[in-house]
């Protein structure tokens, strides 16, 4: 009997294990008016925020695609890109990464706040 419990926890363990790592991956707002160029470089963006050491703290249930400055975005040229995650109630986390003259993205930092911010749109 002990044998079957054991392996129930274990199932009952790697079941809410992936329930948490789905949660933190962000459902995306759809918005055909996103160009292709500006959705990459939002979604690097988000993927470096969840990889880094405050990835844990985002409680993101939608990424607000249209609340973001890639646009502004130039080949050759540095940019503070700014992104923003729906969380809980009114919570919208405002996170910052690099992107440098090619285009490589790395995370800065997140805010929590109640309303999006570096939106060109």
């Amino acid at each position: 009997m002990k044998v079957a419990k054991g392996i129930w926890c274990a199932g009952a363990m790697a079941l809410a294990m992936t329930g948490v790592s789905q949660m933190a991956q962000a459902e995306v707002e759809e918005s055909a008016d996103v160009p292709q160029a500006e959705r990459e470089l939002v979604m690097q963006c988000h993927d470096a925020a969840l990889a880094s050491k405050d990835g844990d703290d985002f409680e993101s249930t939608k990424l607000l695609m249209e609340q973001q400055n890639a646009g502004d975005y130039e080949q050759g040229e540095e940019l503070l890109l700014h992104i923003n995650l729906l969380g809980h109630g009114t919570t919208i986390y405002n996170i910052s990464c690099n992107v440098d003259e090619q285009g490589n993205v790395t995370y800065k930092e997140y805010q929590k706040a109640g309303t999006p911010a570096g939106s060109t749109r």
